[in-house]
């Protein structure tokens, strides 16, 4: 058994064929899913919904910035899941912070038990930081916001003042003081 799935071909830019970036993902992708079927005798995203499997294959491009390659994958995996490039964009950025749980902090507001989420707030003013409103998993001040996932981490985001265009930022953690000082930079 190799210890690592092996790289595809480089494929040639040709009138009428299929966009060579994109075969190098799929076929990256698929070795890396034989390889770890191989290995661990399941498929490890095969529970994944399409739309989550289409923000994994989207967060494991390397570089993904704004050249025109990455536009046209976000563009069309956007459009095979009935979403906008910002949403993947957004979602790409949420799995990058945490996986599969943190597009689901992303994306699923929930009322998280008593406990770590009632303590934050008063640890944020014990280490004095800004006071943020609480509504369920999350809390918000002008222009941050701590959401608690349901694997007990805080994931940071941030968005313009007076907007509510969270964008996720930062390293999960499961301190809301230290989640909070890394967003502002202290």
């Amino acid at each position: 058994m190799p210890d690592r799935p092996g790289r595809p071909p480089d494929y040639p830019e040709a009138p009428g064929a299929p966009d060579p970036f994109a075969l190098d993902l799929l076929a990256t992708e698929a070795a890396a899913r034989a390889h770890a079927l191989l290995v661990l005798g399941a498929d490890p995203v095969a529970d994944l919904t399409p739309w989550q499997d289409a923000v994994r294959l989207a967060a494991a491009h390397p570089g993904s910035g704004l050249t025109a390659s990455t536009r046209a994958l976000y563009r069309d995996l956007a459009a095979a899941t009935d979403r906008t490039p910002t949403d993947l964009a957004r979602a790409v950025a949420a799995w990058r912070q945490g996986g599969l749980a943190g597009l689901d902090v992303l994306e699923h507001a929930w009322d998280p038990p008593a406990g770590p989420f009632d303590r934050a707030p008063p640890a944020l003013a014990a280490a004095d930081l800004p006071a943020l409103r609480p509504w369920r998993n999350r809390l918000t001040g002008p222009a941050l916001q701590l959401r608690l996932g349901r694997d007990g981490l805080w994931y940071g985001y941030e968005s313009d003042r007076d907007r509510e265009d969270w964008w996720p930022r930062g390293i999960p953690d499961t301190d809301p003081v230290g989640a909070v000082i890394a967003l502002l930079g202290r």
